[in-house]
This record gives C-alpha cells, sequence and structure tokens, in this order.
C-alpha cells in the first residue's frame, strides 16, 4: 500500500460544513425560549429572542436584547428566577442527544 499525504487547505472546512445545522438548532432554542418567557403587559422579552451569527466559524449565538432578560433569566434577591433560556437549552440537549 502506498503511503498518502494530505494537505489541509481550509483548516475550518469542518466547522463550515456544520454552520447550518448549528444555526437550526440554535433558532430552535430562541424559538422555545420565546415559548418559555414569561409575558409581561409588552411581550418585549418573549418577542427579543434571536440567533445571530457568532464570531468563530460554525458557532450561532442565541440572544435577548431586553435589558432585565439576565434577571427574570438568573433571578435576583427580591424575584425568583425564571429560566426560559436555560429550559429551552435542556430541551434541546435533550433532542440531540
Amino acid at each position: 500500500m502506498a503511503d498518502a499525504t494530505f494537505r489541509v487547505t481550509n483548516a475550518i472546512a469542518r466547522r463550515l460544513a456544520i454552520q447550518p445545522d448549528i444555526a437550526r438548532i440554535a433558532e430552535q432554542v430562541a424559538e422555545a425560549a420565546r415559548a418559555a418567557s414569561p409575558r409581561g403587559p409588552t411581550g418585549d422579552l418573549a418577542a427579543s429572542w434571536h440567533t445571530v451569527p457568532g464570531r468563530d466559524p460554525g458557532t450561532t449565538l442565541v440572544r435577548s436584547d431586553v435589558a432585565y432578560g439576565r434577571y427574570v433569566e438568573y433571578g435576583t434577591r427580591h424575584r425568583r428566577a425564571d429560566a426560559m433560556l436555560g429550559r429551552a437549552l435542556a430541551a434541546a440537549r435533550g433532542a440531540y442527544r
């Protein structure tokens, strides 16, 4: 058997190949966070969940742009946590195991 030599021409090719799947899963997580978010008078928190491409190839971020989102997710000393993103991530993790 002859020896073969391979040269990597695109170091991030594997990440680029899975990017559409990662983006699809991230959108499902954002949708689950929207559904699990508590609805206040304006519904701003639920409506704010969206995805954005990450800085590195093969990454997608799930974000909420409302300033108080972290206080709802993690709670404060005056308010219990309502981990809508945490529940969405746990559900997605179970679906893809």
